[in-house]
């Protein structure tokens, strides 16, 4: 046997086990008939075809050329959950594809240098308390210049001022959400499945965990559950801060008050207002002190309330696009500057060659416009 068959089969042997797969999985993936083939391939006893190799690439969520190099790997980012999925290794796998083709359309594009830093805030997580982390958001508050209602512009906000990798994934009905920091920046994946206001709350709650990142690795989070637990309540606080400012909440009360009170639909309608849940508001009023905790807890377990907010959930839903909408930009960009060809494209879309145009044109992308027409500026 060849070095280079050895080396490959090695890698090929530590990228399976890094998804978790047992060489009858890999067999069945690759579509050849046993586990023992696998088994000699990963000895580097047996050549691997060219179409071997390109479906091996699929499964890894790599590339043949990636593959086939067998430097040293990188070590892969380290990811913080707040719940770990089913099938974690698959979907952490497909997650770092995407923030590395992300990057890579970036760099085609030439549109990596001109995003501010994202901040930085370190933490002694073990010493901090609810006052440290209303001062961290208010820092980010004011560094982010969300306005008065966050929710509206943080997720854009995040791409196309920061930089940040905003990937949606179907995480199951109790998944949640994840962060990320790699050489390809810092990136956030959202629950697809969850709704609206559920996942704007996500994304302040990830940001905390994006901003604090050199405060505490993942895996000491991973296997310190105290710590844990306490860092996710400081990340909630956070959120509700960033998503709730204070005094435009305040106006908002104050707006509907009628002599010292406030109905259920104010309160429905202010939570919408602010694209939050009615939950995350009313804990976040009981903060500001407009309401008290016997209140809130009242306010909770009444069946109306929940029915009342139920009713109005339809109006405010969106179903989050199959691809992020600056994804599938830049890639048609990328196309269209010659930097990949359509071939490409199609991959990054995951799309076939005769399905292409009709999907670029859903994100209202045309192939056949011209969209290097210059003119000079003055």
């Amino acid at each position: 046997m060849s070095e280079l068959q050895k080396a490959l089969g090695g890698r090929i042997g530590e990228l399976r086990k890094n998804l978790q797969m047992t060489q009858s999985d890999l067999a069945k993936a690759l579509g050849v008939s046993s586990a023992q083939i696998v088994s000699q391939i990963e000895q580097g006893r047996r050549e691997i075809s060219a179409w071997e190799l390109a479906r091996l690439a699929k499964v890894f969520r790599t590339t043949a050329s990636a593959l086939l190099d067998i430097r040293e790997p990188e070590l892969q980012p380290e990811i913080l959950w707040r719940k770990v999925p089913d099938q974690e290794a698959l979907k952490k796998a497909d997650f770092l594809k995407r923030c590395r083709e992300y990057f890579e359309l970036e760099q085609y594009t030439e549109t990596s240098t001109p995003y501010e830093e994202f901040p930085k805030i370190k933490i002694d997580f073990q010493k901090a308390d609810f006052a440290r982390i209303n001062q961290v958001a208010e820092t980010i508050s004011m560094r982010f210049t969300l306005g008065a209602k966050p929710a509206l512009v943080l997720e854009k906000t995040l791409e196309e001022r920061f930089g940040v990798k905003v990937w949606y994934m179907d995480l199951g009905m109790d998944g949640s959400a994840a962060a990320t920091v790699g050489s390809f920046g810092p990136a956030i994946l959202m629950n697809s499945r969850e709704a609206p206001w559920r996942r704007n709350y996500n994304f302040a709650h990830e940001v905390f965990h994006l901003v604090t990142w050199e405060s505490s690795d993942p895996e000491t989070l991973r296997t310190d559950h105290a710590l844990f637990e306490k860092v996710e309540r400081f990340a909630n606080t956070f959120a509700s801060y960033l998503l709730l400012p204070g005094d435009a909440l305040t106006n908002a009360v104050n707006r509907r008050l009628r002599k010292a009170t406030i109905t259920y639909t104010d309160l429905i309608e202010i939570a919408r207002e602010f694209a939050v849940s009615t939950e995350a508001l009313v804990y976040r009023l009981r903060s500001l002190n407009h309401l008290d905790k016997k209140t809130v807890d009242q306010i909770l377990r009444d069946p109306k309330f929940r029915e009342m907010d139920r009713a109005t959930m339809h109006d405010s839903w969106w179903d989050p696009p199959k691809l992020p909408e600056r994804f599938v930009r830049l890639a048609f960009i990328a196309y269209k500057k010659e930097k990949i060809t359509r071939s490409r494209l199609s991959q990054y879309l995951n799309k076939s060659l005769l399905d292409l145009n009709d999907f670029l044109l859903s994100y209202g992308l045309d192939e056949k416009e011209d969209y290097q027409t210059k003119m000079r500026i003055t």
